[in-house]
């Protein structure tokens, strides 16, 4: 019969070894109160830096895409900067925008939804995006 789970981050030789209280939602790996958060929401997220990279951008994105969206109930475009009226929806975000704000990128990834039969279409903030998610 197995034990507590242990923490499984790693300290400057080995893994941490305490008693786990969490699991990280990003990468997976149990970790101990001093080794990552457990949030409000229940959001358990590990103190590696490409998790807490990952936490920190959803909630950019979040605001980001709140303000999108914001725009798009006036039918412009979801960035502030523009006055255009929008033509084009972000396949990762969902918002939005005028032709000069999106661009066609081919990806492997539609946020869990079947890959389109042509390449997606997003907007300049959720491709630049793409690095902190495609790391481990």
């Amino acid at each position: 019969m197995a034990g507590q789970p242990k923490c499984a981050i790693k300290g400057f030789l080995s893994s941490c070894g305490e008693d786990a209280s969490a699991q990280c939602v990003y990468c997976g790996r149990a970790f101990c109160p001093k080794h990552g958060v457990v949030l409000e929401e229940g959001e358990e997220v590990c103190s590696r830096k490409n998790c807490v990279a990952k936490r920190e951008d959803l909630a950019l994105h979040l605001v980001y895409k709140e303000a999108a969206l914001e725009r798009n109930r006036g039918r412009l475009c979801g960035l502030p900067v523009c006055s255009e009226q929008f033509t084009s929806q972000c396949n990762r975000c969902r918002a939005y925008f005028c032709t000069k704000h999106v661009f066609v990128v081919p990806d492997s990834v539609n946020e869990g939804q079947p890959l389109p039969d042509r390449p997606p279409i997003i907007c300049r903030h959720c491709h630049e995006r793409r690095p902190v998610w495609t790391r481990e």
